[in-house]
């Protein structure tokens, strides 16, 4: 049974709302909203004449008072789209961004279909890149951590999800993990320091768990680490691929790696035209 309720004034007066509040992106939310919970598409909620079924006028009114919150649509409607592939993202997970798929980007410029390696996530949240890698490259072998038990939980439901077998997930610190060395390893590490996290917009630091977007000290600690223990970490004709902030940070990365005179590394930019990721390997 429909309410009496057009969807698109309803819509718009959410809009209207929303926009009143400075939410960032608050159309294209609003039509996720729309799409996940009522199953309209973009073209056909502007095209036709929607009623809301009554079953889901309050879900839907509930969602659209957390985005006038702030809430990131992403742990709204509990899903996040990256490298084409739906991955579950429920508040407390870590939300994909759409510029990490340039670190997908790099491995496939660099490796057919074909290769087999061992790859490591480290820092896997929702499992997105490893994920991903895994389903791009069957042959492949591929071990995802984190140190978060929600993360993990959640990384494994989106490798069952998406029917991936050639994955591990587990809880692992990188810190504390037994020496074994990799042909690839991935990370989009947190890279605030802990006093960056305050001036972010609130949709982040109050939503995105505070260990994926800050070391908690100055942002270093993970890439002093992989740099610092390269040779105990990937093999001879191994590569590392980190995602890099757009930060004073990112000097202080490239110098820590002029500074070694075994490796060398590779940038790549974002779309912005910013260094976002890095591929580092021995000389």
């Amino acid at each position: 049974m429909h309410s009496n309720y057009l969807v698109i004034d309803f819509f718009n007066k959410q809009l209207v709302d929303l926009k009143k509040n400075n939410i960032d992106e608050y159309k294209q939310k609003s039509e996720m909203l729309i799409e996940s919970i009522l199953g309209i598409e973009k073209s056909d909620l502007y095209l036709n004449d929607n009623f809301i079924p009554h079953q889901h006028l309050e879900h839907l009114k509930e969602s659209f008072s957390l985005l006038l919150s702030d809430v990131p649509v992403q742990h709204i409607i509990g899903k996040t789209y990256f490298y084409e592939h739906e991955f579950f993202t429920p508040p407390g997970i870590f939300i994909p961004r759409p510029e990490t798929e340039l670190i997908i980007d790099c491995i496939q410029n660099d490796f057919d279909t074909t290769a087999k390696k061992t790859v490591l996530d480290i820092g896997c949240g929702s499992g997105c890149i490893g994920i991903t890698i895994a389903s791009l490259y069957k042959n492949f072998d591929v071990k995802s951590i984190d140190i978060s038990n929600q993360a993990i939980d959640i990384a494994n439901k989106n490798a069952q999800h998406l029917s991936i077998s050639n994955i591990e997930i587990i809880k692992q610190d990188i810190f504390e993990m037994p020496t074994k060395k990799f042909d690839i390893i991935v990370s989009n590490p947190p890279y605030l320091g802990i006093e960056e996290v305050s001036q972010l917009d609130p949709s982040v630091k109050n939503h995105d768990p505070l260990k994926a977007l800050s070391d908690q000290e100055d942002g270093l600690k993970f890439y002093k680490y992989f740099i610092n223990n390269l040779s105990t970490l990937i093999e001879k004709e191994g590569f590392m691929y980190f995602e890099i902030p757009k930060s004073i940070i990112t000097n202080q990365i490239i110098d820590m790696i002029h500074n070694n005179s075994n490796i060398d590394s590779i940038f790549f930019k974002d779309l912005e035209g910013n260094k976002r990721v890095i591929k580092v390997f021995f000389k």
